[in-house]
C-alpha cells in the first residue's frame, strides 16, 4: 500500500474488499495505468495530487493493466487512461481518454459533498444574485423534510434576519437547542439589529466618525451599522482602527465586536481568516 492511506494499488486478489466493499464507506476511483504510457504518465499526478488534497473523502485504486489483465477484461478497459469510480458497489463513473482536472474536480465534488454541503453550495448560489426569498423557500422546504436538522433552522433564522423578518427570526431561535451547529450566526447577527435600532444613520455616523476620528464609541457605532448594512469589510476595518487606537477600550468593545462579527460570517470564511490575522498583529 502507499505510505498515503487513501491511495492503493489494486489487484483480483484485493478488488472485493479494496474497491467494493470501501466504495461502500467512500467514492473509489479506479485508475488503469501502466507506467511506459504517456497519457498515464500525466494523469497519475493530478490524480495523486487530488487524492492528497481531498484528504480521503476518496480513495485512489491504481490498477497496473500489465499485471491484471483479469481486471481489465472483466472491467471493459479498452484505452489508456481509463477512470471508473465506484460507489456503493455500483459504477456511477467511465471516463476514457485523458481528464482534465477541472472536471475531475467537479465529478468528485458531487460525490463526496455531505447533504449539508450541497445545501450549503446552493444557498451560495443564490446569495450570490441577492436572491433571498428562493434561499429562504428552499431552506424551509428542506426543513419540512428534515425537522430535526436544527443547522438549517439556524441559516434560515439568519436569513429571516436578513430579511427584517425579526419577529420569525427570533421565534425560531428561541427553540434553537444552545448547541445547534451555526447557530452563533443569527445570535450575532440579531444583537447587531438590535444594537443598531437607537444608533445615528450610517450616513451621519460616519460624518462624525470625519469630524472626530479619534471617537472611538462613534467609531465603532459606525461599524455596527454597517455590518446590519450588510458591509462587512468597512466595518471590520473600523473595528480594526478603534483597536489601533485602544484596545482596552470599554473593556475590550472593539475586539469583542470583532469576534462577533466572524461568529455573523461563520466558520472558514476567508473575510473573517484574514482579518482574525490582523486583529492578532494588533493585539501581540
Amino acid at each position: 500500500m502507499n505510505a498515503v492511506s487513501h491511495v492503493i494499488e489494486v489487484s483480483a486478489e484485493n478488488f472485493q474488499v479494496e474497491v467494493a466493499e470501501k466504495s461502500n464507506e467512500v467514492p473509489v476511483l479506479l485508475e488503469f495505468y501502466a507506467d511506459e504510457a504517456e497519457p498515464s504518465q500525466q494523469l497519475a499526478p493530478v490524480l495523486s495530487r487530488l487524492a492528497e488534497e481531498y484528504a480521503g473523502k476518496f480513495r485512489l485504486a491504481r490498477v497496473n493493466i500489465q499485471q491484471n489483465q483479469q481486471l481489465v477484461q472483466q472491467l471493459g478497459v479498452r484505452t489508456l487512461p481509463t477512470i471508473k469510480i465506484i460507489v456503493k458497489g455500483q459504477m456511477a463513473e467511465n471516463l476514457e481518454g485523458p481528464q482534465e482536472e477541472s472536471q475531475l474536480r467537479t465529478i468528485l465534488d458531487q460525490l463526496t459533498q455531505s447533504p449539508m454541503e450541497r445545501i450549503r453550495e446552493q444557498l451560495d448560489l443564490f446569495l450570490a444574485s441577492g436572491d433571498r426569498k428562493n434561499a429562504i423557500e428552499m431552506l424551509q422546504q428542506i426543513i419540512a423534510e428534515e425537522p430535526k436538522n436544527y443547522a438549517l433552522h439556524a441559516e434560515l433564522c439568519d436569513l429571516l434576519f436578513m430579511e427584517d423578518r425579526i419577529d420569525e427570526g427570533k421565534q425560531i431561535l428561541a427553540a434553537l437547542p444552545a448547541e445547534t451547529e451555526g447557530i452563533n450566526k443569527p445570535k450575532s447577527r440579531i444583537e447587531f439589529i438590535d444594537a443598531s435600532i437607537d444608533l445615528a444613520a450610517i450616513d451621519e455616523l460616519g460624518r462624525q466618525v470625519e469630524e472626530q476620528p479619534d471617537n472611538i464609541q462613534t467609531r465603532i457605532d459606525l461599524a455596527v451599522q454597517l455590518i446590519v448594512d450588510d458591509q462587512i469589510e468597512p466595518a471590520l476595518d473600523h473595528l480594526l482602527e478603534a483597536l489601533k487606537k485602544d484596545r482596552e477600550w470599554d473593556e475590550q468593545a472593539a475586539r469583542k465586536t470583532m469576534i462577533k462579527v466572524f461568529d455573523l460570517l461563520g466558520k472558514g470564511n476567508e473575510l473573517a481568516t484574514a482579518y482574525r490575522r490582523k486583529m492578532f498583529t494588533y493585539l501581540h
